[in-house]
């Protein structure tokens, strides 16, 4: 939060207006309009629940990090996740993208702000906080909620990474530009939150609403021009793939610049006195068509060199070109200019024909440095060879001073430009004959070369007649028209556009600064507009808070903007208040986040910098590892599903480790013969050979095939139903949750596998009790009666049950842990069936401890013909060993069921993603940025 009058807690967009009471600065009641959307947040957590019990969708699952109902908010739907191990699609591919975490959770505040639905979403999830938290738990529970709603931003964010095969309007049927993602993105928010004032009307009276009133209009103009002010501050965000030049237009739309200056960083040269200034041309308005252009007029300036020689008199009785000597700077006055330098040049004779011993010209060999205008510059030219009386006369010369553009006199400075980023001025180059005297006639070529030339280049008044006709660029008999065309190389092209040492001239460069209206740094918020949304978020909070006070509400800056956490929830829906914008850095070639001089240094504590401004970092809250999501009901496909990958995972696991199933059940049902695992190996090999490894493998496949596929789809499906009752409460009933759902699969459970395991433990207690699978089964029924099949269901439960409920739980919880500690494994197929096996070894290692008394109790029981008792059983082991009888086997176990489990798991996941219903597929994300920039929404919410 900031001080009073600094204007930036932003409420949402207006959709009409109520009345609220506040306080102005002295404490005085006054009546002020408000958002309806704050006003209904002060009242929608009341409603909340019971919305989302009145949803005429049922109720699915709770959402990850924080809770919803399955109820929809508006537009924002629940729409499947594209997060999925099996494609590889991950929540940070965006962030990978160049969608930085700044930008995500910027984003994120900026719907919140601006987007009704997303604005309802997040006030009715105070629902979700128990009554009486203290501060800090409020804080941490809508710390969780903000990074679940920036994770489902930025999955929303996949959908504008690329090229999104669109075309620009400046592209043409052969060559046409794609828009990028980034783009297409701040195309999208600015047609869904900044729309035209007459699309606002139109929409209203489309929806039956009655017209803004003056004020409401007013109000609503300077939102939509805030709401634009942020999107350039958004985008000012980005690095790798910000949009410069479409956030340089969109930045000059907020700042509406007219150009006040002009900066010549070189003035260039070339520039020759007599032709006037050049013309100078400002680039179109960036914001538009509908803006107007610059207009300016360049000023021209010695730059202390000689452009060219002319000749006043071409002499005559030359046999060899003369000396020429140009007097140095200072000279007329004489004084000697330090740095100075003079300039040098050397001179053409016509060797022959009729004008033989004549000067043709004059050429700079160097122009020198420090003349100055109004300086008389005296050019010698040593006498002729040919003696005066003989004839001779001495050729006479002057000097013509190089110009270059010392400044641009601005006459409309137009509107529509940007402040951010210096404006190229183009200013005309010299023209291409600057370097030529046209006023001599034999430059011009407008008198024949080959014959008799007058002694002076001074034209008579029909020559000047003659030379005003060809610098007529337009007649093709022109001097002027043929240096053009020669430039061009008669039009073809690789003329340069330049002849001799028009070449060499170098071009102006020149900058323009514009001076906004307003500029990124500046609200468009009077102070009675930002009427504080955060206060509708205090009130939700108010009542549910035991300890604790709100802090940094006094403070210039939100404390994350120094590298803290937020200090209260509130401030997850502040953006960025004035004093803060965007400056174009050169060397970056791309906008960065600055503080203008004014404004407080974060850093030091300072009210002001040392500089006009300084480049910010500022966090905007957490982005969740996981976005806001529900888990799908199961239909029949899923369900059968679940069942196929249950009955795969168990029979094949199980038939896999049979050998080891066979020496645990010789141990606890022989330890006499079999005192441990090297001698019960030993002597099984030597007994019964390999094959005995396997002795009931028949009953140990379909009983565990059957148990499997009942067992690990009940499992989902109780669990799936009770977070269904839970609602917003089934996260912290995580663990309660998974321990019924699995005591509930294990009792069912119980009941399938005790008639086949009856069968196996027979089976390889008394090798030759029968001949295959079904002759043990006929048997044991005709000799003990079909409930005997059964009567090992209550030790079966004691070792089911709780075998079952701490496989899940520590397989949860450890897959969890293992998570959070590698978040990549979430992202990669191989890295999560490396978590699964872990998870699962400790899982089985757990349950194999808690279930080894019932399971030798069992093996006890089941060994021989008998109607021993559970009870009877436990007794008779503890009274031949003690109590550690009951933990008889459980080395072999503790080998057994880790592995057991890990590979179940293991399987199970494996099986769950190749048919399609792993942890993602059953998922549905809620689509935050899909939702706020539907096609054909409404551009406000309801009145």
């Amino acid at each position: 939060m900031v001080s009073k009058g600094a204007d930036t807690l932003l409420s949402s967009r207006p959709e009409g207006t109520t009345l609220i009471h506040a306080q102005n600065d002295n404490g005085h009641a006054t009546s002020t309009p408000m958002d309806r959307r704050i006003f209904m947040g002060t009242t929608i957590l009341g409603a909340s629940v019971a919305v989302a019990a009145g949803s005429q969708q049922p109720a699915q699952a709770a959402v990850t990090n924080g809770g919803a109902s399955a109820a929809t908010y508006g537009k924002l739907a629940w729409e499947s996740t594209p997060i999925n191990k099996r494609t590889g699609v991950t929540l940070t591919d965006a962030e990978k993208a160049g969608y930085n975490v700044r930008f995500v959770t910027y984003l994120a505040r900026f719907l919140l702000v601006f987007d009704y639905d997303c604005q309802r979403w997040w006030y009715s999830r105070a629902a979700d906080i128990p009554p009486l938290s203290s501060a800090e738990q409020v804080e941490a529970i809508r710390l969780k909620q903000f990074g679940a709603f920036a994770a489902s931003v930025e999955v929303g964010l996949q959908d504008y990474v690329g090229d999104r095969g669109r075309k620009n309007a400046f592209g043409s049927s052969g060559d046409e530009k794609e828009l990028d993602g980034p783009l297409e993105l701040m195309e999208a928010l600015l047609d869904r939150y900044c729309p035209s004032i007459e699309a606002v009307r139109e929409d209203r009276e489309q929806r039956g609403l009655p017209p803004l009133s003056e004020q409401e209009e007013a109000r609503e103009r300077r939102e939509i021009k805030e709401a634009r002010r942020q999107i350039a501050l958004l985008f000012g965000l980005l690095e790798e793939v910000q949009p410069v030049e479409e956030l340089n237009k969109l930045l000059a739309s907020i700042d509406n610049g007219s150009i006040s200056s002009v900066t010549i960083v070189d003035g260039g040269s070339g520039y020759a006195p007599g032709y006037g200034p050049p013309r100078v041309e400002f680039p179109p308005p960036t914001a538009g068509e509908d803006y107007k252009t610059a207009l300016g007029r360049a000023i021209l300036q010695p730059n202390g060199r000689i452009l060219r020689v002319d000749l006043i008199d071409r002499g005559f009785g030359y046999s060899s070109p003369p000396s020429i000597t140009i007097s140095p700077p200072g000279a007329d006055r004489g004084v000697t200019i330090p740095g100075a330098k003079e300039a040098s040049a050397k001179a053409f004779i016509f060797k022959n024909g009729v004008n033989k011993g004549r000067l043709e010209r004059i050429q700079i060999d160097d122009p020198g440095t420090g003349y100055n205008e109004g300086e008389k510059i005296r050019v010698i030219i040593s006498p002729p060879e040919l003696s005066a009386k003989d004839g001779g006369v001495k050729a006479t010369a002057t000097a013509v001073l190089e110009y270059s553009v010392a400044g641009i006199d601005i006459i409309d400075g137009g509107n529509g430009y940007a402040v951010e980023k210096p404006i190229p001025v183009f200013v005309d180059p010299p023209p291409l004959t600057a370097r030529i005297n046209l006023n001599d006639p034999l430059m011009a070529r407008i008198i024949d070369p080959t014959k008799p030339l007058p002694p002076t280049t001074i034209p008579s008044a029909q020559q000047r007649t003659k030379l005003m006709s060809s610098t007529n660029s337009s007649d093709p008999n022109s001097f002027t028209y043929l240096v053009s065309r020669l430039a061009s190389n008669n039009g073809i092209g690789g003329g340069g556009g330049c002849i001799g040492r028009g070449c060499y001239d170098q071009e102006v460069v020149a900058l323009a600064k514009a001076t906004a209206e307003t500029s990124s740094f500046s609200t468009f918020r009077k102070e009675t507009d930002a009427l504080r949304i955060i206060q509708a978020e205090e009130a939700l909070i108010k009542n549910r808070v035991i300890s604790g006070a709100s802090a940094g509400s006094d403070s210039q800056l939100p404390a994350f903007w120094n590298g803290g956490p937020a200090s209260d929830s509130g401030q997850l829906l502040t953006l960025l208040p004035p004093g803060i914008g965007l400056e174009y850095n050169p060397d970056l070639k791309r906008f960065v986040l600055s503080a203008s001089s004014d404004f407080i240094d974060i850093n030091q504590g300072s009210t002001s910098f040392s500089g006009s401004s300084r480049p910010l970092d500022p966090e905007f809250g957490p982005r969740g590892r996981s976005p806001v999501e529900r888990d799908l009901k199961l239909d029949l496909s899923s369900f059968l599903r679940f069942c196929a990958s249950g009955a795969v995972c168990g029979s094949g696991v199980h038939l896999l480790v049979t050998p080891l199933d066979v020496i645990k059940t010789k141990i606890q049902t022989d330890p006499e013969n079999y005192p441990g695992p090297i001698a019960a190996f030993q002597k099984l090999v030597k007994d019964q050979g390999v094959t005995g490894f396997f002795s009931g493998w028949v009953p140990t496949f379909i009983g565990f095939f059957c148990w499997g596929g009942v067992s690990y789809s009940l499992t989902e499906l109780v669990r799936r139903y009770l977070n269904d009752q839970a609602g917003v409460q089934a996260g912290s009933l995580e663990v309660p949750i998974i321990l019924v759902s699995s005591a509930v699969s294990a009792t069912v459970g119980t009941f399938i596998l005790v008639p086949f395991e009856s069968v196996r433990i027979r089976s390889v207690a008394q090798p030759g009790y029968g001949k295959n699978f079904l002759d043990v089964t006929g048997r044991i029924i005709n000799e003990e009666g079909a409930t005997s099949l059964f009567s090992a269901v209550p030790p079966f439960l004691l070792k089911e049950i709780p075998f079952t409920m701490a496989k899940f739980v520590i397989f949860n919880l450890m897959t969890q842990y293992l998570y959070q500690t590698f978040p990549a494994a979430q992202e990669d197929i191989q890295l999560s069936l490396l978590v699964s096996l872990v998870s699962g070894i400790m899982g089985g290692a757990v349950a194999a401890i808690v279930s080894n008394p019932a399971d030798v109790t069992i093996s006890e029981m089941k060994k021989t013909k008998s109607d021993m008792t559970p009870i009877e059983a436990a007794k008779g082991l503890i009274e031949k060993g003690g109590y550690a009888n009951l933990m008889r086997g459980l080395p072999v176990r503790m080998t057994f069921y880790p592995l057991v489990v890990s590979l179940q798991f293991l399987v199970y996941d494996a099986v769950r993603i190749y048919l399609g219903i792993g942890a993602d597929d059953l998922k549905v994300y809620l689509d935050v940025l899909g939702g706020a920039l539907k096609k054909g929404e409404s551009m406000i919410g309801p009145a």
